[in-house]
């Protein structure tokens, strides 16, 4: 985790993701300049609703590959590893070096969704290339995010040293969010997760669009999974499950 990135993929050579560690990339502190929009780092105000406002969406719509939106910012604006920026373009980049080892797409279906005893189909979007759109692409019933985390679990209690403290230092605090810009909710982050310190034990979770979102309480084996468009009240979710990781 603490060699050069551009070790595992060399399509990021000479970008500030692959002269940063693959552990900066995991904690978002790749040294990459402040992403304006959720995360995006690019914001129109004259586009197309859905096809041109942000990369994401110029993935979506097919009109940028990731790798083209990789190397639209592969300058760096602080040491890499010193603050944690929340900025999909880390993820982006680490989805390459999965694709690099073994294709992301058959490496996640292989260790993730097929160990996790899923019921239904998942979906990642790809980009024109094919490639999936790893910041921000993948679908799943309500039921399956729950068992996904349910896996989580197990792999924290894994008897294979190697994934067991990768998972442990994974959901556990790494970095901290001092701006709070994005996630104000969460006072630390892990690797490319979210740690919660507002119950009585530490929670990891995941968060996606609007109100997406999976909390986990390891210790006490307890998950809450939101399915939403909305996040105007995810304060009141996060008082109950603070209120029921006590009980």
């Amino acid at each position: 985790l603490n060699a050069p990135s551009a070790t595992y993929a060399p399509v990021l050579k000479d970008t500030v993701y692959g002269e940063a560690t693959v552990k900066n990339l995991l904690t978002m502190s790749s040294g990459v300049k402040d992403a304006p929009h959720s995360g995006d780092p690019i914001q129109k105000e004259q586009c197309r609703v859905g096809i041109d406002c942000d990369g994401w969406q110029m993935q979506r719509s097919q009109i940028l590959t990731g790798r083209e939106l990789i190397h639209k910012f592969p300058d760096r604006e602080r040491p890499s590893g010193s603050i944690f920026s929340y900025n999909g373009l880390d993820t982006l980049a680490l989805s390459e070096i999965a694709e690099q080892q073994g294709g992301f797409i058959n490496n996640f279906t292989q260790f993730i969704w097929n160990k996790s005893g899923v019921e239904s189909p998942g979906y990642w979007l790809v980009d024109k290339e094919n490639r999936v759109i790893a910041q921000a692409g993948f679908s799943a019933i309500i039921r399956d995010w729950a068992r996904l985390a349910m896996f989580s679990i197990s792999q924290l209690n894994s008897s294979n040293p190697c994934i067991s403290g990768f998972m442990k230092d994974a959901t556990s605090p790494q970095i901290p969010n001092k701006s709070r810009a994005v996630g104000a909710a969460f006072s630390n982050y892990g690797y490319q997760t979210w740690v919660a310190d507002f119950g009585a034990r530490d929670s990891y979770w995941w968060v996606g669009y609007g109100g997406q979102r999976v909390g986990v309480d390891p210790q006490k084996e307890k998950i809450i999974v939101m399915i939403s468009k909305r996040e105007d009240y995810m304060s009141e979710i996060y008082k109950f499950f603070s209120w029921w990781q006590r009980q």
